[in-house]
């Protein structure tokens, strides 16, 4: 078991490869009450055609979502009621990169583990099960539908991509979900739930030797090679729609403004990644301009500009959503500011104020056993170390963001509007 520890934050953690591919991060936070665990795939709603050895596979929009669902699901009950008896909170969440699964205990820390790595390694599909929850997915497939804030994202990203899979809802469609099978759902298990394409991380009070030896007596399987790889459409570098706009039953209108960026590499480097962050963090700074103005103006209340970077396997857009009086003019001022940093860059004061707020709000997220443990899964899955990911923001220079700046283009931009 490997040691890696970060002086600058005072914190460490412990790395483990396990034989069957596993890997495992135990990061101790001994003055804790609460311990965190999660397990999860590098498998979401993009990864809905591969090939898998010779065979070629294709599954109906929302098998990941569903396989989700349907993992919980034991022989002898279901894992909700497992986790209830031990006094765990737990959940999953399925993305469209990722699938995880997660619990929060106060004790019976063993006790709970071994739930999340039992279920996870025995899967038990029947028609019975599949027809049951395929009933409820559709109830939740409905009530998405009628999720203002989801329906604005979905809306803008099937305004920038023609072909990615990422246009696809996460949870598919009433008409995909009914084409899925226990058969069709082996196959996607067999495929993408091998350890060697999973990540496990736990995080709290424990003794890191106790519990990697507990870990590994519950790791009952033999795993062999990863062998799939996901199967992408081309995707061309213009958007689909330079405007959507939906009637939908909103006290405030929503707007988001995407700019569709090349995507030529499965994942973002580590640089790119916070260089493109952080000329997001300049742009929408409360203390900022761009804010200032809106906020003037009335176009929003505080707290009413949010901005993301939206990225995964062969996909990246800049993202910035929130609510207006006037969606229509918020979003041409957006893409007006964007357009004016592209071309003049950052300036400097700015971009200091942003790199200092982007830096105490990533060592904050230490404070937090959930915290930490999603964003050391989310990170490995990109080939990044957490702690790596720290340093690195310190080397960032005003160049790099203004360099991140220049794949935006107004040519590739599309506007969205809940109304």
């Amino acid at each position: 078991m490997k040691k890696i520890r970060n002086e600058f934050i005072g914190e460490e953690y412990f790395y483990e490869k396990h034989d069957s591919g596993l890997d495992i991060f135990l990061f101790p936070k001994k003055n804790y009450t609460t311990s965190y665990a999660a397990i999860g795939t590098n498998f979401g709603s993009v990864n809905k055609k591969f090939k898998m050895g010779s065979e070629i596979i294709e599954t109906p929009e929302g098998i990941a979502h569903f396989l989700e669902h349907k993992l919980f699901e034991c022989k002898d009950g279901d894992a909700f009621t497992l986790f209830s008896k031990t006094g765990a909170r737990s959940n999953a969440c399925t993305s469209f990169k990722k699938t995880q699964y997660w619990f929060s205990c106060n004790d019976q820390l063993e006790e709970s583990l071994a739930i999340l790595l039992n279920f996870v390694q025995e899967p038990y599909f029947t028609e019975q099960g599949v027809s049951k929850e395929r009933g409820i997915i559709e109830q939740e497939i409905k009530m998405y539908c009628d999720d203002p804030g989801w329906q604005s994202e979905l809306l803008l990203i099937n305004a920038l991509y023609k072909n990615h899979f990422v246009k696809d809802d996460i949870a598919g469609s009433v008409e995909s979900i009914s084409k899925i099978t226990p058969d069709l759902l082996n196959k996607c298990y067999d495929a993408f739930y091998n350890f060697s394409n999973m990540t496990m991380c736990l995080v709290g009070n424990f003794d890191e030797n106790k519990i990697l030896n507990f870990i590994n007596s519950h790791i009952s399987k033999k795993y062999a090679k990863f062998d799939t790889e996901t199967i992408f459409p081309d995707e061309p570098e213009d958007i689909n729609q330079k405007f959507v706009s939906k009637k939908m039953e909103v006290v405030t209108p929503i707007f988001a403004v995407g700019f569709k960026h090349n995507a030529i590499d499965r994942n973002i480097k580590l640089k790119n990644f916070i260089s493109h962050e952080l000329a997001l963090e300049s742009i929408c700074l409360k203390s900022g301009k761009l804010y200032n103005d809106l906020i003037e103006k009335n176009l929003i209340t505080s707290d009413n500009l949010d901005s993301e970077l939206f990225h995964g396997p062969f996909y990246k857009s800049s993202i910035f959503s929130g609510e207006s009086k006037n969606p229509k003019e918020t979003s041409k001022i957006i893409i007006d500011y964007v357009m004016n940093y592209v071309s003049k860059g950052i300036p400097e004061d700015e971009f200091e104020r942003a790199k200092k707020c982007y830096y105490a709000n990533t060592v904050s997220l230490f404070d937090k056993v959930s915290s930490i443990g999603s964003l050391i899964m989310s990170l490995n899955f990109m080939n990044i170390d957490i702690f790596d990911f720290v340093n690195e923001i310190h080397n960032i220079s005003i160049d790099d963001v203004n360099s991140e700046l220049k794949n935006f283009s107004q040519d590739r931009c599309s506007v969205c509007e809940i109304i």
